[in-house]
This record gives structure tokens, sequence and C-alpha cells, in this order.
């Protein structure tokens, strides 16, 4: 029996426009990640340069950033850490920093161009970098105890999610033509 026009639009006819609606929501969560993840790599760019040519300047920096913090709470943890890793930087021991922030920010400006130029290649490839860095994080929470790492892997990992879901509905839109 035909739907009655009077009674309104059918209950199921909603649920292709709340579709339309999340995969446009995903996909704007979608852009602002690769676009964060982008600029991040950016920004471990210039640390990495920076740590590479002015090691003392990145430890001013850190000294400067935490010495009133310390000085008002002396048990502050994210304080402490940020010395730490300054002064660590400044013993010498700063090669694999320098290495690990060029290298890790180069792979995610890489990423981010790929993706946002909707590369085919890029999005296996940042589904798979971006969940080796969140293990690595991981791992590295094992031997540190950073509270940020765990937190940056589940950045990473959700971030993978959307690459993930995205290229899915890529290849979704490119084959159905097809059909």
């Amino acid at each position: 029996m035909p739907a009655d026009p009077s009674r309104g639009p059918v209950v199921g006819a909603r649920a292709p426009l709340a579709r339309a609606g999340r995969r446009r929501t995903l996909r704007r969560w979608f852009d602002v990640g690769v676009l964060f993840k982008g600029a991040e790599g950016v920004l471990e760019i210039i640390a990495g340069t920076w740590l590479a040519f002015s090691p003392e300047a990145l430890h001013s920096l850190a000294f400067r950033l935490s010495v009133k913090e310390l000085l008002h709470d002396p048990e502050d943890r994210v304080a402490e850490l940020l010395r730490h890793f300054a002064e660590a930087l400044g013993t010498g021991r700063h090669t694999f920093a320098i290495v690990y922030l060029l290298a890790h920010g180069l792979v995610k400006v890489v990423l981010a161009a790929g993706l946002l130029r909707n590369q085919r290649w890029a999005y296996p490839f940042a589904v798979c970098v971006l969940i080796a860095f969140a293990a690595y994080q991981l791992y590295r929470f094992t031997h540190t105890h950073s509270v940020l790492l765990p937190v940056l892997s589940l950045v990473d990992l959700a971030i993978a999610w959307l690459v993930w879901r995205e290229w899915r509905m890529r290849g979704d839109a490119v084959a159905a033509p097809a059909a």
C-alpha cells in the first residue's frame, strides 16, 4: 500500500540525510586531523632544526618556560619533565632527538600533503604510519611514564581511523560508477 502524502515524509527517508550529515562531520574531522598532523610535522621540523643548530637556545627556552611554575610548585610534573628533557638535550645526547624530530616531522608533512591532495598512496601509508607512531609512543610510555604519550597515541589512532574511513569512502566512490 503506498504511503499517504498527507501524513508527511516517511520516517525512513531521514536516514540518508542523517548519514550525509554524519559523513560531512567526519570529513571535517578528517580535514582538521590531517591539518593538525601537518602543522605538528612543521613544528617538529622547526624544533629538530633548532635543536641541531642551537641546543643551548632550546635549553634556555625550556628553562624560561618552566622556572616560574617550578618556583610556584616544585613538584609540578610537567615543568619537571620539560626541565629534565632540556637538561638531557644540553648534555650533547640529542642526536637521536634531532633525527627523530626531523624524520617524524617530514613524514607527517608529506602524508598530510598527500592526503589533502587525495593522493591514493597516502591513505594506506598514513594509516600504517599513524598506527606505528601510536605503538612506538605506547612503547616509550612503558619507559618514561609520560602521560602525554598515551594521549598522543589516542589522537594518532583516532586520525588513523578517520583516514581509513575516508580511504574506504573514497574507494566506494571510485568503485560505484563501475558497478
